[in-house]
């Protein structure tokens, strides 16, 4: 019997496209049922967003590229070279609507694409009702649910979710009540976590 597992997760939290990759090599060697629950974890970000160092002034953006390439490459990622920030509520709102279709895993590699290779901002529903089209969705009905905030009761009980279990980092990766492994880790470790679940 595979093992069930829940990631608390962003798409602007590069850490989170690393356990991304990390999952999607992991489930090459062993069944894995992983579901994802978005969480947004910078609501304060623009609509337009923002660059990360404007976000955060004192980062050293080399130091951070090295570091994020470094942990992202035993899967073939690179998320250090993005140092942009998107407003991640319609992306998250996206996800409800394709996790709604059947298609949450085609939704996440979806944006994470678009966001960390492509270089697009998440943040406009344009881009993501583009991103509906290309994965057979409903673009029409995606775009008229995002407008009218058809999600939002979803998204803020993702987030008293995560509050009430005083999660501290995403991403955040859960087996039932027991937490498995969180923040930035390594590929190595993300592996031996995941493949030692009952």
């Amino acid at each position: 019997m595979k093992p069930s597992v829940k990631v608390y997760f962003d798409f602007c939290c590069p850490y989170c496209y690393l356990a991304w990759g990390y999952m999607k090599k992991v489930k090459q060697e062993r069944a894995i049922d992983d579901v994802w629950v978005g969480w947004e974890i910078h609501p304060q970000t623009p609509k337009e967003g923002t660059e990360i160092q404007v976000a955060m002034p004192s980062v050293n953006l080399a130091d951070r590229l090295k570091k994020l390439n470094d942990l992202g490459a035993p899967v073939g990622i690179a998320p250090g070279h993005n140092t942009f920030r998107p407003n991640t509520r319609l992306a998250l709102e996206g996800l409800e609507y394709a996790i709604e279709q059947g298609k949450m895993h085609a939704w996440i590699d979806a944006v994470y694409q678009a966001a960390y290779v492509v270089g697009v901002n998440i943040g406009d529903q344009a881009v993501l009702v583009k991103i509906a089209a290309n994965l057979g969705l409903n673009a029409d009905e995606l775009a008229s649910r995002l407008s009218e905030g058809y999600y939002t009761p979803a998204i803020l009980s993702h987030d008293k979710e995560c509050m009430d279990k005083k999660l501290e980092w995403v991403p955040t990766v859960y087996q039932g009540e027991e937490k498995v492994i969180e923040g930035a880790f390594t590929y190595q470790e993300f592996k031996e976590k995941i493949l030692a679940l009952s």
